[in-house]
């Protein structure tokens, strides 16, 4: 299948039924008092609208683009890992959606020769949804950390040691850095409107979690790289679904300021 506009405009009008009936599915469980909650092998949750969520949009994909392979948290993942894919996540957020706070996500991207290069984050409690449209890549004003208060994305469920002491390298630093509480992938989403400046992830994600907010961020002029190379993220790696540490930044924001604030705090880290 050639990956050109008419594709991409077929794949947005696609992903946005996808989202519609998604959305209707997820609310309904989200709205009753019967979240169904296991537990996988690694303890991470899972509950009743992850599967149904994933079946929704595995089935969708699978009859209207064929030849495209369908990869999820939710699937058994392939041996060898195709060149082109679609990498799903239904539910990213899981504790956040146990907890009823609105902010989970789901997620879809497309992966082509490693690189997210088309992606769809819905938010359905907020009624917000995100495309990587090329629309959104015009040029953004970007404005110095020191020049105002910096907001600095954080996970909702817990912050880590590694957090605290970035937070307070930047302040030591002259930045005005705020820590801003969010759940799933919507830090990511929110870094491509400007609400979030950066999000420095320590912790542990996996490829599915991020990939589809990495392409909103990237067509929106944003960066999200890796904490010590300053190198793109790769998907579909053969050996790990898990990402490196990474850093996400705003298209309002000096990327460059903020990558030399990083290297020196990876100085310290030594």
């Amino acid at each position: 299948m050639k990956l050109d506009d008419n594709f991409f405009l077929e794949a947005e009008s696609v992903l946005r039924e996808i989202e519609q009936e998604c959305s209707i599915k997820i609310l309904d469980i989200y709205e009753s008092n019967e979240i169904l909650q296991e537990n996988k092998s690694d303890g991470s949750p899972v509950t009743s609208a992850d599967l149904a969520v994933n079946e929704i949009i595995k089935n969708s994909l699978n009859s209207i683009f064929p030849n495209i392979p369908v990869l999820s948290e939710e699937l058994e993942y392939p041996e060898n890992i195709p060149e082109t894919f679609w990498l799903v996540d239904p539910l990213d957020g899981t504790k956040e959606f146990i907890k009823k706070t609105d902010q989970f996500t789901i997620n879809i991207a497309l992966v082509n020769k490693s690189e997210s290069i088309f992606g769809m984050v819905s938010a359905p409690a907020m009624k917000k949804i995100w495309l990587s449209a090329k629309s959104n890549q015009a040029i953004k004003n970007q404005e110095s950390v020191f020049d105002r208060k910096i907001n600095v994305a954080t996970s909702a469920s817990h912050m880590s040691s590694d957090d605290r002491s970035f937070l307070n390298f930047l302040k030591d630093s002259g930045v005005d850095a705020q820590p801003m509480p969010l759940g799933s992938s919507l830090k990511i989403c929110l870094a491509a409107d400007g609400d979030v400046d950066i999000y420095p992830r320590f912790g542990p994600t996996s490829e599915w979690d991020i990939a589809a907010a990495n392409a909103v961020l990237s067509n929106a002029g944003g960066l999200l790289v890796d904490l010590e190379s300053h190198q793109k993220l790769a998907y579909g790696k053969q050996d790990s679904v898990l990402n490196p540490r990474f850093i996400a930044i705003s298209p309002y924001i000096n990327g460059i300021e903020v990558l030399k604030l990083v290297e020196e705090f990876n100085k310290t880290l030594l």
